[in-house]
């Protein structure tokens, strides 16, 4: 287990309106964050020899008919008791608008941006390296993925992106294959400790309770409500007096807050669908200043329970363990055996995965804890899921190789040059290179045998 920094936080309000950042947070598109033609140079004799690749899917709309249901429900109910204001109107048109792309396009599939964003991704991946990917070569291309529809619909974007730029791997493209314990280990059997924590952990729900049940908060759902919806019929619903169910019989709308989580959900993903619908916007009902404070909220959430989360405690990213062994172990196979080694591993998961894998690996914006009874802020905490795990975020390991078969690597982050964690030491002369068994030695000593 490795000890983050400890820095402690008091419940404050978001003054620095998310520092001029959008307010999409895990749901905003994804956007390479180098180019690669500034890559440092490669140290000479060394060659690229592999590809360890592991990526959040693609932009999507709604993950299951749930957000506009209820928000549907919730604004027919106001409409029948003549409850509505003309904004409110305005908000009927743009919900059913929405169905209609879900409908289309499906919910938790991927949107048209989703499957470029894969494809692209691709794409630069070949024109960093068109000798690599263009010769031919015995090894497989293996694909993976966490057994949900929108993962594996990124797989196949990534793949046909390959195939456009380096049809000479056609044949050593293997079949997908479901792998649960390493890119959905928190929904695999056996971290029943992490649904305890998750679900349970008296820490997160006081936490969470707190920034919830704020002043701020009841300001932000107030502001929001009073634009939509009369105040008799606001205070029905903060008294718990309307209760909706979705389809899935599981998510319900039973007071302001709900309300206003449906619609930020809405309006998270709206971004998303902007090549499916050129009439769908949310903007009109939460203003930004109220936007800021959602996206905090759910920022929030990720970072109790798929970040860094308490001092001392790694329970959120201690399962991604498994993702790493297999991957240091599949470099270890060009040492034992080049040819039986794999060309490249590409790997399609999900933001529960790819947040404690950052976190796993210490990445800027994973670095602070906060202790018990302290609360996580904007103004005294890095996290911010739109860095860590945007639509379509990924970690990369490039794997090279000399003719002495001496290994370095180097990692990406969103296709940006990053060192692995502190106590791994670079190969000399350089920042972003590091030999393979100094990145064993280190990764194992920062988190126990792999």
């Amino acid at each position: 287990m490795r000890t983050l920094t400890l820095f402690t936080a008091s419940l404050v309000t978001v003054s620095a309106v998310a520092n001029g950042q959008n307010f999409l947070t895990s749901k905003t598109p994804y956007q390479p964050k180098q180019d690669y033609q500034s890559y440092s140079q490669v140290p000479q004799g060394y060659q690229l020899a592999m590809i360890q690749h592991v990526a959040r899917h693609g932009s999507r709309g709604l993950s299951s008919a749930d957000d506009d249901v209820l928000m549907m429900d919730l604004l027919l109910a106001a409409k029948a008791d003549n409850a509505l204001t003309p904004l409110g109107e305005k908000l009927i048109t743009q919900v059913a608008k929405l169905t209609q792309v879900q409908e289309k396009i499906g919910y938790g599939k991927l949107s048209t941006i989703g499957k470029q964003e894969h494809y692209d991704m691709a794409q630069r991946l070949v024109a960093r390296h068109p000798d690599f990917f263009t010769a031919e070569t015995e090894r497989q291309v293996l694909f993976s993925n966490s057994g949900r529809s929108r993962a594996a619909q990124s797989g196949e974007a990534f793949r046909q992106g390959l195939l456009k730029s380096a049809p000479v791997l056609a044949d050593q493209f293997q079949v997908p294959y479901v792998s649960k314990a390493t890119l959905y280990f928190h929904k695999a059997e056996g971290p029943h400790d992490y649904k305890e924590y998750k679900d349970s952990d008296p820490r997160i729900k006081n936490a969470m309770a707190q920034i919830e049940n704020s002043e701020k908060s009841a300001d932000v759902s107030e502001s929001i409500l009073s634009g939509l919806f009369t105040q008799p019929f606001i205070d029905k619903l903060k008294q718990g007096k309307l209760h909706f169910e979705a389809n899935n019989g599981e998510d319900t709308l039973d007071n302001g807050m709900d309300a206003v989580s449906a619609l930020y959900g809405m309006y998270a993903v709206i971004p998303d669908l902007a090549k499916d619908s050129d009439d769908l916007d949310m903007t009109p009902f939460i203003s930004d200043e109220n936007a800021a404070w959602l996206a905090y909220m759910d920022d929030a959430d990720s970072f109790y329970g798929r970040g860094p989360g308490f001092t001392g405690d790694d329970i959120t990213y201690r399962a991604a363990d498994a993702l790493f062994s297999e991957m240091l172990l599949q470099i270890d196979s060009l040492i034992d055996d080049t040819e039986d080694a794999p060309l490249a591993s590409f790997r399609f998961t999900h933001a529960q995965v790819l947040m404690p894998v950052a976190t796993w690996l210490q990445f800027d914006g994973t670095e602070v804890t906060v202790d018990e009874g302290e609360i996580y802020t904007y103004e005294t905490n890095p996290w911010r899921s739109a860095d860590i795990a945007p639509m379509a975020a990924n970690v990369q390991w490039e794997v090279y190789q000399n003719n002495e078969q001496n290994i370095v690597v180097r990692m990406l982050h969103n296709e940006k040059e990053v060192t692995f964690p502190a106590m791994c030491k670079p190969l000399e002369g350089t920042t972003y290179f590091y030999e393979f068994k100094e990145v064993k030695a280190c990764l194992n000593a920062l988190h126990g045998e792999l």
